[in-house]
């Protein structure tokens, strides 16, 4: 009775029994007997319900355990399709990031180039202009000192011309001759003078050649007594002046040439002063430039190894995401193919 087939070996032993006493027994023993034999037919069916339980149970097992595994891959289907939408998101954004970072490293190393030859030009402009500056202070240094002595010496000379030109017209005012004036000690003293500093401050050729003219007649007059000296002595060789034209002469000339000196002086002066002035703002805004483009290059180098950097780290980010794309494609393509194997074995079950 433990299996089904025991039970229905039972029961069928028990059917034949039932016949048996069917055939030999009182209406009463008969009505038993279908009794027990309606009893023993219900005996013999709750086997088979219970495969039918048992198969329908399995089924239903089988059922759910479908239902559970067609939500998981369905979990799984959907983070797949999620992750490859992110891989491809990342992926293409790295390759913009790649992109982005070559064309900035490529535009500083333009810039880098663009600066340093700046550099190298402003570099050269303003040597050239401090040097230009220093040989023009030199140089106007130099005209300076040539100015202040030729300055001094036409002072002088101009200074001993209106002293003998006073001495003589005194001398003259008094009633003396002029041999007499001439030979005063004190106009003698200054006639000698007057050589030196008419040779000094390089006054008119001719005009030195007459004042000697003068000075020997004036020597040969004080050895000649009561002797005059000759007329050209005293005149210009036109003879149209006197001993006071010539000097006056030499003194206006003296003069003249000590105002052109002046305002060549002042001519050189403020010219210098232009250029340096020129030279001067040109060499600060150049230092200005040079500083910014110095400035601008570190700021470039900087820019380019920092993006060199990013780059670097973008393309190995890159490449990560590439194979990390790769390989869930793979193991999502291997578990839908094991889902459709196993869903072809849940079937034939």
């Amino acid at each position: 009775r433990d299996t089904p087939v025991a039970s229905l070996f039972f029961e069928s032993s028990f059917h034949l029994g039932a016949v048996s006493l069917w055939s030999s027994s009182s209406t009463l023993a008969m009505r038993c007997v279908a009794s027990i034999l309606v009893l023993s037919q219900a005996a013999v069916t709750n086997p088979i319900s219970k495969v039918i339980d048992l198969i329908g149970s399995l089924k239903s097992k089988v059922v759910q355990e479908g239902v559970t595994e067609q939500e998981s891959y369905e979990k799984f289907a959907k983070w797949c399709k999620a992750e490859a939408t992110q891989k491809q998101y990342e992926i293409r954004d790295g390759q913009n990031s790649v992109e982005q970072l070559s064309a900035t490293i490529e535009k500083a190393d333009a810039t880098i180039q663009e600066l340093d030859a700046r550099i190298a030009k402003l570099t050269t402009t303003i040597s050239t202009n401090e040097n230009d500056l220093g040989a023009a202070k030199d140089m106007r240094k130099k005209e300076h000192e040539d100015y202040i002595a030729n300055d001094r010496e036409l002072v002088e000379a101009i200074e001993t011309l209106e002293n003998a030109i006073s001495i003589l017209e005194k001398a003259l005012k008094k009633g003396s001759s002029l041999l007499q004036a001439v030979s005063n000690p004190e106009m003698k003293q200054l006639m000698q003078a007057l050589s030196v500093v008419t040779d000094a401050a390089a006054l008119d050729g001719s005009d030195k050649k007459r004042l000697s003219a003068l000075l020997q007649a004036k020597e040969d007059a004080e050895f000649t007594v009561g002797q005059a000296p000759e007329a050209a002595a005293y005149e210009t060789h036109d003879g149209s002046a006197t001993i006071l034209d010539l000097l006056g002469d030499m003194l206006d000339k003296a003069e003249g040439q000590k105002a052109d000196a002046d305002k060549a002086e002042m001519t050189s002066s403020f010219e210098y002063n232009k250029l340096k002035q020129s030279l001067t703002d040109q060499i600060a805004f150049d230092n200005k430039q040079l500083d910014a483009a110095r400035k601008g290059l570190a700021a470039q180098r900087e820019v380019k190894a920092t993006s060199e950097g990013d780059l670097e780290t973008t393309q190995k980010e890159l490449k990560e995401d590439i194979q990390s794309d790769s390989e869930t494609h793979d193991d999502c393509e291997k578990r839908a193919e094991e889902w459709d194997v196993s869903m072809k074995e849940r079937a034939q079950e």
